[in-house]
């Protein structure tokens, strides 16, 4: 007989519950179709914050009187969950794999390498965030953003083992000593330590080596290997189409070909230009309005060890910060928690201490103790960046503005000009709009003084009230283009009375006709006026004018002494002979 959609059930594997037994093998128990919480439960808000897997194996089985053979079979899921924050993703097993084997399978998109260029350094406890690494001088450390895995107990019963991500890397050069054969003496040598900080904390005690001039782990102690990519799994979701499919096609446009294996309630987000302290801002006037300017900034840390973890710190600020601009930051059990000082020398927050501005002085509480490997940062701001002149009033000249208004489009000549009167400018100042206009002879009034050149569109304007942060001037006025005529000479005879009639090509603006013309005119003696001209004469001398005797250069050659009217040869200079 046909195998019929009824006779197709899915089967409960053996234990349906998220332990390490998880699954193990197919029993009678048939899920029934269509029933809530059939094969998960709840999804707890915990769950939903934080993340978390659970896995469940399930058995096709066609449960029919005959043998015959199902043809084709496949499993989809139909519709995804409502929560974005959920997803469902199908995978193959084993028959008879444990939750333990499928939780390995899905993590296995690394594997197991080589065995890094370096070992556990001394004993790691369950919780840490951070492993230290011993290596040789001069070998690579291991990136950030690496995957590791740690193995204890490799290739035994009790094997644990642990993928590890590094997030921040830290290398510093130490000085070891060992003891020489027959005790003759000490010898030292370097090493790196490398300390990794951890996305997770470890879930396993791991057994560490002690330093080693040879480089070389204990032979029973954690194995540290590299990882590598192998992506041999394959996983099976729902995505909706984001485009129609019809029948025959080959290609399914879908939202994404991504789903969520290993849930993480971890985010990054990217901050660009973004500076220490550059949030602070001082204060300088509440009114008539609010005046702010940013503090430079600068930061300072203490970095945390054992060998100065407690809940005091003391620090001394260079150059002095500014009150209200002091930012003190730090870690405790994975936390950041943040105080801030009031202004006063208090601090407001997790934290309780004073600040002393004219010194510098700092003292800090805190009421948790700062994880080791993190840092208490420091952040102030100080004034040297702007000069307080509200006190000054007068003293302090006023800003002015100066820009020409753009009359490129009136598609018109460049001698468009601002027709007089006809300017108003506005802006904002502590809130309040403020006016200001021309009086039609270029001279600007209100809310500000200065002047306009109607020609040139040139304005330079002074205002009387200080406008705000990010203000724009508002600029209305009229445009109007000069137009020029030249009427040629003889077009337009003056009339007996002489008067002379224009007419031109269109109607002028009032106010705006300018009229220039050159005039000549011929005179004469009977014409009624009187044509003068410079000239310039020399009077004769009489026969009795002497010239006084004076010493002459030797290349002088004296005339007859005597100047007579007509007389040449009065004075022979120069001389020709010489």
């Amino acid at each position: 007989m046909p195998i019929l959609s009824g006779d197709i059930k899915l089967l409960a594997s053996k234990v349906m519950d998220d332990v390490p037994n998880g699954g193990g093998g197919p029993t009678g128990t048939v899920i029934p179709d269509g029933a809530s919480n059939a094969i998960f439960g709840d999804v707890t808000e915990r769950q939903r914050a934080g993340g978390g897997v659970s896995i469940r194996q399930l058995h096709l089985a066609v449960q029919t009187g005959d043998t015959d053979a199902y043809m084709d079979p496949s499993i989809i899921v139909s519709q995804p969950p409502n929560d974005a924050n959920v997803s469902i993703t199908l995978a193959k097993c084993a028959m008879f794999a444990k939750r333990t084997e499928i939780a390995n399978a899905i993590e296995n998109y690394l594997i197991q390498g080589p065995e890094w260029g370096g070992y556990l350094l001394e004993n790691h406890v369950a919780g840490q965030r951070s492993i230290q690494l011993f290596q040789r001088p001069g070998t690579p450390t291991p990136p950030i953003g690496r995957t590791l895995v740690l193995i204890s107990d490799e290739g035994e019963p009790a094997e644990k083992s642990q993928f590890v991500r590094i997030t921040r890397v830290e290398v510093e050069r130490r000085t070891f000593t060992y003891t020489n054969s027959g005790g003759s003496g000490y010898t030292d040598y370097p090493a790196d330590v490398v300390v990794c900080d951890l996305t997770d904390a470890l879930r396993y005690p791991f057994a560490g080596s002690p330093p080693d001039r040879a480089y070389t782990r204990g032979s029973t102690k954690t194995v540290v290997r590299d990882t590598t990519v192998a992506d041999a799994a394959s996983f099976y979701g729902v995505q909706p189409l984001t485009a129609v499919a019809n029948v025959g096609d080959s290609v399914l446009k879908v939202a994404s070909v991504y789903t969520q294996l290993v849930p993480s309630a971890r985010t990054e987000v990217v901050s660009l230009d973004q500076r220490p302290a550059a949030q602070r801002s001082i204060t300088l006037a509440t009114s008539p309005r609010l005046v702010t300017v940013g503090a430079a900034p600068h930061t300072q840390r203490i970095k945390i060890g054992q060998e100065n973890r407690g809940f005091s710190y003391t620090a001394m600020l260079r150059p002095l910060p500014e009150p209200g601009t002091l930012v003190i930051s730090y870690m405790a059990l994975g936390n950041w928690y943040t105080v801030v000082d009031d202004g006063a020398g208090g601090f407001t927050g997790q934290g309780v201490g004073q600040v002393i501005y004219t010194t510098g002085s700092l003292a800090i509480t805190l009421p948790a103790l700062p994880d080791v490997g993190s840092a208490v940062i420091i952040q102030w701001g100080d004034r040297l960046a702007f000069t307080n002149r509200s006190s000054q009033g007068a003293a302090v000249r006023a800003p002015e503005y100066g820009w020409a208004i753009d009359a490129a489009s009136e598609a018109a000549s460049p001698n468009t000009r601002v027709v007089p009167g006809s300017l108003t400018i506005t802006y904002t100042s502590a809130g309040l709009v403020r006016t200001v206009t021309d009086n039609g002879a270029g001279v600007l009034s209100g809310a500000a003084e200065g002047r306009i050149d109607y020609y040139s569109r040139a304005v330079m304007l002074r205002p009387a009230f200080m406008p705000d942060p990010g203000v724009q001037f508002q600029v209305d006025c009229q445009l109007e283009a000069l137009v020029t005529e030249i009427i040629p000479s003889g077009t337009a005879a003056p009339d007996s009375a002489g008067f002379v009639a224009l007419t031109l090509a269109q109607q002028p603006a009032a106010g705006t006709l300018v009229i220039q013309w050159a005039t000549a005119r011929q005179v004469s003696n009977t014409s009624g006026g009187q044509q003068t001209a410079a000239s310039t004469s020399k009077s004769s001398y009489a026969a009795s004018d002497t010239v006084a005797a004076v010493d002459r250069p030797s290349w002088y050659q004296p005339g007859t002494g005597v100047l007579a009217p007509g007389d040449q040869g009065g004075i022979n200079w120069p001389r020709s002979d010489v």
